[in-house]
């Protein structure tokens, strides 16, 4: 007998590290939500979907989101569409909702990026195609498709967005609402990448933001405003171009970095700006053992934000309220040892 869901809202940190890097101390970035037993990822990095295991099961999942289309945002996607698809014990309880970005254009030769709805039908219809054949031949499993409900993000038209014109001032606007949660998004700025999303989960016991891949956004601070806990990437510039040899490859990295990240000095003052209720540092850049500075990262956000500042560490958990609880109280349970 299936004992019922905990009530509650939490966040899992499953990927803290950003950047297309193999990281030995941290999987990719990726956050579940947690609503009373229903779970929604926010991005599917490297190494991430063994922590989602270690946090809920595929029974749990309502909905995956993608903010962008890097790599270090995708790589684990094909592995959360197929892995809970008709197991036996380990499957999905209902289908499962990928959100994402639609078509853009980048680039002086108008190079047409995949959608969402393409990326998805590209992992079930020819990445995974043997897979899915010989298992729905030789285990008698359905369709994939009838579990995997792909769909684009629509921009709102009168935002006056488009692969020029990328992060114009714009409202946040929903994107998924259930009897549990609404999700709204927002554009934020991330060089090339249009479009690129934050998100926002709200429920009955409070809100958590994600920031998705930005340079500080004032649509981010719109849609963050007044959450109980605001999860946003952070880069320690300088460190990561240590990690570079000279050249022109180099040189792109840092025009790339410094454009479309926020730096350490700054993100303090995306929360405070915002009023929210505590700010959570990932999509740590660099990302490998070591290669941070840490305690300048911590400081640095502490100059501007009043509030508690932590830099997540993958597995960490926090508790956004609980009933009883005033609404916007946090409470960790950490994995790492960060103060």
């Amino acid at each position: 007998m299936t004992s019922p869901p905990t009530p509650g809202m939490t966040v899992h940190a499953l990927g803290t590290g950003g950047g297309p890097i193999v990281s030995s101390s941290r999987a990719g970035t990726s956050t579940a939500v947690t609503v009373d037993g229903a779970t929604y990822v926010i991005d599917a990095g490297m190494g991430s979907i063994r922590n989602y295991r270690s946090h809920s099961t595929w029974g749990a999942l309502r909905a995956v989101l993608l903010t962008h289309h890097h790599s270090d945002h995708l790589y684990d996607l094909g592995a959360y569409l197929v892995t809970g698809w008709e197991v036996p014990g380990e499957s999905f309880s209902r289908p499962v909702r990928v959100l994402g970005p639609g078509t853009a254009s980048v680039g002086t030769e108008g190079c047409t990026t995949a959608s969402t709805t393409e990326i998805v039908e590209a992992l079930l219809g020819t990445v995974f195609a043997s897979d899915v054949a010989v298992r729905r031949e030789d285990e008698r499993r359905g369709d994939p498709r009838a579990w995997i409900l792909a769909e684009d993000i629509a921009v709102p038209g009168g935002a006056g967005a488009d692969e020029a014109t990328r992060h114009p001032e714009t409202e946040p606007f929903e994107v998924y609402r259930d009897e549990l949660v609404s999700i709204t998004a927002a554009l934020v700025d991330h060089r090339l990448c249009y479009p690129a999303f934050a998100f926002r989960v709200d429920s009955r016991y409070g809100s958590v933001v994600v920031s998705g891949d930005t340079a500080p956004s004032p649509n981010l601070v719109r849609l963050a405003r007044g959450a109980d806990l605001l999860l946003h990437e952070v880069i320690d510039l300088d460190s990561i171009l240590a990690t570079f040899p000279d050249g022109p490859t180099r040189a792109g990295i840092e025009v790339h970095l410094r454009e479309s990240h926020t730096p350490y000095s700054e993100v303090g003052k995306v929360a405070a700006r915002a009023g929210v209720g505590e700010l959570v540092l990932h999509h740590i850049v660099p990302n490998t053992p070591g290669a941070a500075d840490l305690a300048a990262i911590l400081a640095g956000a502490r100059v501007d934000f009043a509030g508690p500042v932590r830099i997540a560490e993958d597995n960490d958990v926090f508790r956004i309220g609980t009933q009883g609880d005033p609404a916007g109280v946090v409470r960790h349970e950490l994995a790492g040892s960060n103060a």
